[in-house]
């Protein structure tokens, strides 16, 4: 009885027939494009050893120059984004170290971003008025002016409610049923025109304030 030939790693299938899911893979770095780091020895007692190497550090400080955040920087080098919060929040050392040098990366990173940017504000303005507005928000921030009602204009929505439920009562005692139940099945008012529905809210109210300059009140 012969053995059947094995299928070529890439070709194999899981039980039913369909093809296994590919491992996730991510970018290769290359040794020689990771920045030099020495870190010191550990002091903290705590824990055990430490799993920040250099050569781990080197990853991550090297995907956050390049732009990554820091939960990316941490699956490159093979940890998880909570132990990297753990080392960012640790005291001592190589922690405190570590995080100086994680800071002057993400500084670094924003430095050339903005110089890129100031770069092409002379071809497109609106790239300046942009970074204006993030730089001084006192000065070139959008700013979006209220008006605010008159000082003298008072009213109590309890009130209004109590008005509308007494002129309600009103008319039932009269035989009559409130205006916003009225229905007209067949939408025709007795002049031969289309009616339109009466619209059951109670009127509202319209807020006005005088303008400096201008006689006339205009509603807000």
């Amino acid at each position: 009885m012969k053995r059947a030939a094995r299928l070529p790693t890439g070709s194999r299938t899981s039980q039913g027939g369909r093809p296994c899911k590919s491992t996730k893979t991510l970018p290769t770095i290359r040794r020689r494009d990771l920045p030099v780091v020495h870190l010191p020895r550990q002091t903290r007692s705590q824990g055990g050893k430490t799993k920040l190497t250099n050569h781990r550090a080197a990853i991550i400080l090297h995907a956050i120059s390049c732009g990554c955040y820091r939960e990316t920087a941490a699956e490159l080098a093979s940890i998880k984004a909570e132990t990297l919060s753990h080392w960012m929040g640790w005291s001592g050392e190589p922690y405190e170290t570590f995080q100086r040098l994680v800071r002057k990366a993400e500084a670094g990173l924003e430095s050339r971003m903005v110089t890129i940017l100031t770069g092409q504000a002379e071809v497109r303005p609106e790239l300046a008025l942009a970074i204006l507005e993030r730089k001084f928000p006192q000065r070139w921030a959008k700013v979006t002016v209220v008006a605010a009602p008159p000082h003298n204009l008072t009213f109590n929505v309890a009130d209004i409610l109590q008005k509308v439920q007494e002129r309600i009562a009103q008319d039932r005692t009269q035989g009559q049923l409130p205006r916003a139940t009225i229905i007209n099945a067949a939408g025709i008012n007795a002049a031969g025109h289309p009616s339109r529905p009466h619209d059951p809210r109670p009127p509202r109210l319209a807020v006005v304030s005088d303008l400096p300059g201008d006689g006339e009140t205009k509603p807000t």
